[in-house]
């Protein structure tokens, strides 16, 4: 099975998408030292004998799926954490974020829509995930401990916040290991968990191959 198989969903609203108002952020920490992509799909990170590697798959028009490779280029096993951080574009008139324990996902609201962001590796699925006001970002506030990868653990933010969570990552030698990672926009909170189900069902007959 292909992940860019679009997904169908029975009786489906009609629905226009629009500009995709969060922005995806990946990055990887390892040893108490965080890199952060930016705007780059591939990075090397010969200091630590790792690279990574997105792309991004498309299986429906409301959703954002982003697959990420993190190869251990070493003779040696390597633990590692994702840290997946989606934040929004632009301020909008109302901005609500919080982590869901129901439905394990978090969620952003914006301009009357609703987006829900969850991802998944062979490890299971988001694990430490927060909501930070964008001010906290570049500061140590993200942290409750940056020494063993720890995120500073908030369930909700008003106005303008970026949500992150993280994926483990132990790797065997001359490993590659696959991730996945998504955002889906729609106006109704059944509709984006549904989705959200077929997606991890389908994720999980996906082979952990590049």
């Amino acid at each position: 099975m292909k992940m860019n198989a679009y997904l169908q969903i029975d009786n489906e609203e009609i629905y226009e998408p629009i500009r995709k108002p969060l922005i995806f952020s990946p990055g990887i920490w390892i040893d108490g030292k965080v890199y952060w992509l930016g705007n780059l799909t591939e990075k090397l990170l010969p200091q630590e004998n790792l690279s990574i590697k997105i792309k991004q798959a498309n299986v429906h028009s409301r959703v954002e799926f982003f697959e990420l490779y993190v190869t251990n280029h070493s003779s040696q096993n390597k633990e590692a954490k994702l840290i997946l951080m989606q934040r929004h574009r632009e301020s909008a008139n109302e901005q609500f974020s919080f982590v869901s324990p129901n439905e394990d996902v978090i969620f952003h609201f914006a301009d009357k829509r609703i987006y829900l962001v969850n991802g998944f590796n062979s490890k299971g699925r988001m694990k430490q995930c927060t909501v930070q006001p964008v001010w906290n970002l570049s500061t140590e506030r993200l942290w409750n401990c940056r020494e063993s990868g720890k995120l500073n653990y908030q369930p909700m933010a008003k106005g303008a916040a970026a949500s992150l969570f993280s994926l483990d990552l132990k790797m065997n030698p001359r490993e590659t290991q696959k991730s996945s990672c998504w955002m889906i926009e729609g106006t109704e909170k059944n509709t984006v968990v549904h989705l959200n189900a077929m997606l991890l069902k389908n994720t999980l007959a996906i082979p952990d191959k590049k």
